[in-house]
């Protein structure tokens, strides 16, 4: 009841500071952190974040919290191998956490699953998928690392990445990443916690592990694994070049769709995280473009004349200076 000396206010609960990380024994016998964000009811998706990131690491694609709870996207993640707030376990490789999601999506009583890795995320993608292919609703790569035989190799200096991570983290001047709000400040958090959420003098051992898994690492069998599959690549990526892409598209056998985006670098999985969302919504059904303001969601033709006539491929957000 409102009266002149008192009023009722909406809030009655805490607000989110951020993905909350939860705790869980799989069946292996293992423990380890995962996320969990979104409605039970809603598309389930599985993250894969990039090379040395933590759980959290997700929060930096929160900037379309709004687009991704209007299409009910829910984001289960579950961190990697001795970095952030997980130990370092020297036997696990690709295919022990591949176990260990699918123990956590048990937990969970999640049956289908869509499968989203960026950058170094794309081995543990392949293996997840490789695991349980039937239970895979679609698979969604951008600037995804794939194995040793694209013929492109990426290489990486620990003992720098560690000494100051924050450098791991640097865009240049012109990524789309500096119009979003927050977003460097966010990107030293997460360094930070990649490399000292267990203090400041635990060694890079988690850090050291993928890289050297990236080095020897070649694809699993996906042969088996019909359903569909959506490429992402900037056409200027020079950290994770378009060798891998093509990789990939040799490797499994339904990609429905390839958008690759001229002019871009190793920064599409920001740019183009909202149609990255659309696709796991529609499956490549609609594409997201925006007009005189308007965030738009149209039919692949129809996206189409809007750009023709002068529309963005993205949200409105992205518009805006």
């Amino acid at each position: 009841m409102e009266s002149t000396d008192c009023t009722t206010l909406s809030q009655t609960s805490f607000d989110a500071l951020g993905p909350e990380v939860r705790t869980l024994q799989t069946a292996s016998g293992r423990t380890v952190n995962y996320i969990d964000e979104g409605e039970p009811e809603w598309q389930p998706l599985v993250f894969l974040g990039g090379a040395g990131t933590t759980v959290r690491a997700f929060r930096l694609l929160e900037f379309a919290r709004t687009l991704r709870e209007e299409l009910g996207v829910r984001i289960i993640s579950v961190e990697r191998n001795g970095l952030g707030g997980t130990a370092f376990d020297p036997a696990v490789g690709h295919e022990e956490y591949a176990d260990d999601v699918w123990s956590v999506l048990d937990s969970l009583a999640v049956e289908n699953v869509s499968v989203v890795a960026i950058s170094g995320g794309g081995p543990y993608a392949a293996w997840l998928a490789a695991a349980r292919p039937d239970r895979v609703r679609s698979l969604h790569l951008a600037c995804a690392y794939s194995d040793k035989l694209a013929g492109a190799q990426v290489t990486f200096n620990v003992g720098q990445i560690a000494a100051n991570p924050v450098t791991w983290w640097t865009f240049p001047p012109e990524s789309s990443v500096h119009r979003i709000p927050g977003f460097a400040d966010s990107v030293i958090e997460e360094a930070v916690r990649g490399m000292f959420a267990r203090g400041r003098d635990t060694p890079p051992d988690g850090l050291q592990h993928a890289f050297d898994l990236y080095q020897e690492v070649v694809l699993p069998d996906l042969s088996t694994m019909p359903t569909p599959s959506f490429l992402y690549w900037g056409a200027d990526d020079a950290l994770v070049p378009q060798a891998h892409m093509d990789r990939w598209r040799s490797w499994l056998p339904n990609v429905a769709c390839e958008r690759v985006y001229e002019g871009e670098g190793h920064d599409v999985q920001y740019r183009h995280w909202d149609q990255i969302l659309v696709d796991v919504s529609f499956l490549g059904a609609r594409e997201i473009v925006s007009a005189h303001g308007e965030t738009l969601l149209a039919t692949p033709q129809r996206a189409a004349e809007l750009r023709a006539a002068g529309a963005m491929a993205g949200m409105a957000a992205w518009s805006t200076d």
